[in-house]
């Protein structure tokens, strides 16, 4: 049996060519890594590399060296709120379930 294998940097400017990065609004709602409910509501853990005040990365020119995800692996792997213009048009596209609880 053979492992499908791809290459990174090919990933890279495929999905910089499909999803340039002017449709990206900045919002940094995909750079949570991890969400959680607790009795004060859902509680969000964001990357370290996210300026929490102007919601750009630290490292966004080399952010692929620090295991950022590509748009493609990043719609794949459903990071992004729905509302993101990555996925908007989208009809498949499922958001992960604490964005619901963003929004409130």
């Amino acid at each position: 049996m053979h492992t499908l294998r791809f290459k990174k940097d090919r990933a890279i400017k495929i999905s910089e060519e499909l999803f340039p990065d002017e449709l990206c609004e900045r919002c940094g709602r995909c750079c949570i890594l991890h969400a959680y409910k607790t009795e004060d509501g859902i509680k969000t853990i964001y990357c370290e590399h996210l300026d929490p005040e102007t919601k750009l990365c630290k490292v966004y020119k080399d952010r692929f060296k620090h295991r950022c995800l590509t748009v493609m692996e990043g719609i794949l792997a459903g990071v992004f709120p729905k509302d993101c213009p990555y996925v908007k048009n989208l009809k498949n596209y499922e958001e992960p379930w604490f964005y619901r609880h963003l929004r409130d």
